[in-house]
């Protein structure tokens, strides 16, 4: 099973995995249009899937004045709605794979 992509209210206290190298038309042609999401900086092109271990793993970007390109990856567990129990290296990997995303496309790994 492959990841299936979910509403992005389900992803809400998450840890940060990574940053990629990713655009938004890229994502867009990979999996549609972003939801966005809101928060005290403003709006966030937001994909959020659901990967096969059940992990939620997540793609935000400032929809405005982002200071760089690329996108964060954060995940959380589904089931607590937190970062608890979340194996970040393993979630990371599992993410990349199942994105059929090169390891090289990681800017920068998360404190996670």
């Amino acid at each position: 099973m492959t990841m299936e992509r979910v509403d992005a209210s389900l992803l809400r206290r998450n840890v940060q995995l990574a940053y990629l190298d990713l655009t938004t038309e890229e994502a867009v042609r990979r999996w549609g249009e972003p939801e966005i999401t809101w928060d005290d900086l403003g709006p966030w092109n937001t994909f959020v899937f659901r990967l096969s271990d059940g992990t939620l793993a997540g793609l935000a970007r400032e929809v405005e004045n982002a200071p760089m390109p690329g996108y964060f990856l954060l995940a959380a567990d589904e089931a607590t709605g937190t970062p608890a129990g979340v194996d970040t290296a393993a979630a990371l990997s599992a993410f990349l794979s199942e994105a059929e995303l090169e390891e090289s496309r990681v800017l920068e790994r998360g404190a996670g």
